[in-house]
């Protein structure tokens, strides 16, 4: 009798899940409201429910079934619903006050910022951006240069653009910061560098499904441990990507730091750094090797950092995200950094690619057959295809990859050393603190150097 049960639930799924994939999204739903209470569909119904009131764009409907069905909303919907009616509703439409009726100025882009009390705000043709800065900040006395830096790294992307040095070239100042997010890869880069430099957390002003408690919790660590405490600068600049038809995120590599590009004379700023492993400089696009330090993408923004007085640092460019993992093994922070956006501390979504690459090799709850990982693990070419072989090696997944089999017969030990040459491309300010600091984590890769001949995708360009 219960595998006859059974055999009848799997049915009721199946049909269900047929209706879904050819987008007969009400269909779907009616079919799976009616197995809320059966035990057996009853998380498999509730996922699906949520997943189709997404689909049609019903977002007060999923917000309060998810509220009803608590802890079934595994993919995060409540929140991307929240943000979507949020910005149907105008509460994403926040302008300033004394400045509302200026018009985007495309003659003069510097004469597009503005500040009222503690917001700094740029116009752009499609509305306005903002920062709550610190009190101290002045707009009239922030270098040129640096409103230019910043407007490039938030707007290149919508073909807006400003030379690089408007003016004298800015002084570089004499302190040190990081753009920081609190994941793996800027954790690491945090314990390399000098105690003395400025984390900062670029924060969004806007609901998302990013959650924000994970990196609350690590920061709340920092200050109890190292009296450090965390800048913390909220915006809704991540919008401008929605104007390309893009999710809401960094419209350049840069823009996580523009908060800091921005801060540079309030804070006596002479070095920005972000952490950016291997993965995106010594490889170009995670898979194929290229000497970075000769870069046109490192040459070219090295240069515009500079002609706002700020040297451009990438403190981990030496080591790999298997690299940075193990740092944080070893930090005494580890139990409180998750790199994924949606999890709810340590253990994080368990769904999601950063689940896959970062939390899976550390032993975290992974679901290795959800949706979005095998996605990625099926794309040509992979996303940081190195470091993925990497972890599917640690965690002894070679055999359910086969299409992967031949880039997986080799031994990755080597990808958790650190790459020597990548130490001389840091700034002389940081060099021998890094370099000391990472041989007490880590040990160098063995030459010659298996990081050069990577090229995971010969074929392609």
């Amino acid at each position: 009798m219960g595998l006859l049960s059974s055999a009848r639930a799997a049915f009721r799924r199946l049909r269900i899940r047929s209706a879904y994939n050819r987008n007969l999204f009400l269909e779907a739903r009616v079919m799976a409201m009616n197995e809320i209470g059966d035990p057996t569909n009853h998380a498999f119904a509730c996922d699906l429910v949520i997943r189709s009131l997404y689909n049609d764009e019903r977002w007060e409907e999923l917000i309060a079934f998810t509220d009803t069905y608590s802890g079934m909303d595994s993919g995060n919907y409540k929140e991307k619903a929240k943000w979507k009616l949020s910005v149907i509703l105008g509460i994403e439409t926040r302008v300033p006050e004394n400045n509302v009726e200026k018009e985007w100025n495309p003659n003069d882009l510097l004469a597009n910022w503005y500040q009222e009390d503690h917001l700094l705000w740029l116009r752009y043709p499609s509305g306005w951006i903002y920062w709550e800065m610190p009190t101290e900040f002045q707009l009239h006395t922030t270098h040129p240069n640096l409103l230019a830096l910043a407007l490039n790294v938030v707007l290149r992307p919508l073909g807006i653009g400003i030379p690089d040095s408007i003016s004298e070239h800015r002084p570089f100042g004499t302190c040190g910061a990081l753009a920081y997010s609190g994941g793996f890869d800027s954790t690491a880069a945090a314990i390399l560098l000098p105690d003395s430099t400025i984390l900062s957390y670029h924060r969004r002003s806007f609901p998302s499904q990013l959650n924000h408690g994970l990196a609350d919790r690590l920061f709340g660590v920092w200050k109890k441990r190292t009296s450090r405490t965390i800048l913390q600068v909220p915006s809704n600049h991540e919008l401008v990507r929605t104007n390309l038809g893009k999710p809401a995120g960094f419209s350049t590599d840069f823009a996580s730091g523009v908060h800091l590009i921005l801060l540079a004379d309030t804070l006596n700023l002479g070095r920005i750094a972000y952490g950016t492993p291997i993965d995106n400089t010594w490889l170009k696009k995670g898979s194929q090797y290229r000497d970075f330090s000769k870069s046109d993408y490192w040459c070219r923004w090295k240069k515009r950092f500079a002609a706002a007085g700020l040297h451009l640092e990438f403190p981990i460019n030496h080591i790999s995200e298997a690299g940075a993992l193990r740092i944080c093994q070893n930090s005494g922070f580890m139990e409180y950094i998750n790199s994924c956006l949606r999890g709810n501390g340590a253990e994080g979504c368990g769904k999601c690619w950063k689940c896959f690459n970062k939390n899976g090799p550390l032993g975290r709850p992974m679901d290795f057959n959800g949706a979005e990982i095998q996605t990625f693990l099926n794309r040509v070419p992979m996303p940081t295809a190195q470091h993925a072989l990497w972890a599917l090696k640690s965690q002894n997944l070679e055999s359910r990859t086969p299409h992967l089999a031949r880039n997986l017969e080799k031994s990755f030990e080597w990808w958790e050393g650190y790459y020597p040459p990548g130490i001389d491309l840091i700034g002389k300010h940081w060099r021998d603190a890094v370099e000391t600091a990472t041989k007490k984590y880590l040990q160098p890769m063995e030459f010659p150097f298996l990081l050069e001949e990577v090229n995971l995708y010969p074929n392609r360009d």
